[in-house]
């Protein structure tokens, strides 16, 4: 392996590097352009890139125009005909949602992100967040909105449950199944004031590290009492549950789980990047799935 003896030297057109070849054991140099012209290059590339974003900003990766109002916006989306878009809820009371779910009084949670898409170091504070949206007066917008639980890393996937009975302290809960990073967390309220005040690891650690677009999103509750999910693009997770059974999932995946953490399994693999989940009446499954066909049934082998 050849190990760099010298640092570049700032010269026009090329310059000689030495190295030193630990397989033959000799030192030789290489030519390799200098400084002077890679920032050259790098100069017309942005000029020409400018160019392009000048004349069509949807070739940029973050469009270079000012931001809609969420009434501007409203009027931008073109729906079939028969269907009507509405305001629920914008900014500031709420950022990044990226995954939503009703619980049985008919209220919206969210998980709702500002660290997306650079997920938070896991040893300092992350700013993400689940919150309770709720339509107090009828008119299909959200006035009342409670943070639920905070201090989240981008929080995908949410299940949120009715009041149940603990089994193992006596107490009644309730709260939400909730990913973020990098653990599935059962978030309870113990004290029924919407406002988590305990926390449980159920599953995990789930990868994130490859791709923070998909990880553990789509949580549904089936008819036979497991929780239902997908498994995003290009992560690779290794978990298990109480009872020790591994799964191991590469990239696309759908899987299920117990809510109490005893056991998970793998249910299908062979999407790419499967986001939402639901059931018809039959209890057949389906998931949306990026760069592939939009729509598939999953088929347990």
């Amino acid at each position: 392996m050849a190990t760099l003896a010298s640092s570049l030297a700032d010269q026009p057109g090329y310059c000689r590097v030495p190295y030193f070849n630990s397989f033959t054991s000799t030192k030789d140099e290489f030519d390799m352009p200098g400084l002077k012209t890679w920032l050259a290059v790098a100069i017309i590339s942005f000029n020409v890139l400018s160019a392009v974003i000048a004349q069509d900003p949807f070739a940029a990766g973050v469009r270079p125009t000012d931001p809609l109002s969420p009434a501007e916006e409203q009027k931008a989306l073109l729906v079939p005909d028969g269907f009507e878009v509405q305001l629920v809820a914008a900014e500031p009371d709420i950022f990044k949602p990226m995954n939503m779910a009703f619980d049985e009084r008919g209220r919206m949670w969210i998980t709702d992100s500002l660290e997306y898409p650079w997920a938070a170091p896991l040893d300092k504070p992350a700013r993400d967040s689940v919150k309770i949206l709720q339509d107090t007066d009828g008119d299909g917008k959200a006035d009342k909105i409670i943070t639920f639980a905070d201090g989240l890393n981008i929080p995908i996937g949410i299940y949120p449950y009715p009041s149940r009975k603990d089994e193992t302290t006596g107490k009644t809960i309730q709260g939400a199944i909730v990913y973020s990073i990098p653990f599935i967390w059962d978030l309870r309220d113990t004290d029924n004031d919407d406002v988590c005040d305990e926390r449980i690891k159920l599953y995990g650690p789930f990868g994130y590290e490859r791709d923070t677009h998909g990880m553990c999103n789509a949580f549904r509750r089936g008819f036979d009492g497991w929780i239902y999910a997908c498994h995003g693009f290009n992560n690779i997770s290794k978990v298990a549950g109480k009872d020790g059974h591994v799964v191991e999932m590469q990239s696309g995946n759908t899987f299920r789980f117990r809510m109490d953490g005893s056991r998970i399994e793998h249910f299908t693999h062979g999407q790419v990047n499967p986001f939402g989940m639901c059931f018809d009446p039959l209890f057949n499954i389906f998931t949306a799935d990026c760069h592939t066909k939009p729509i598939t049934q999953l088929l347990r082998g």
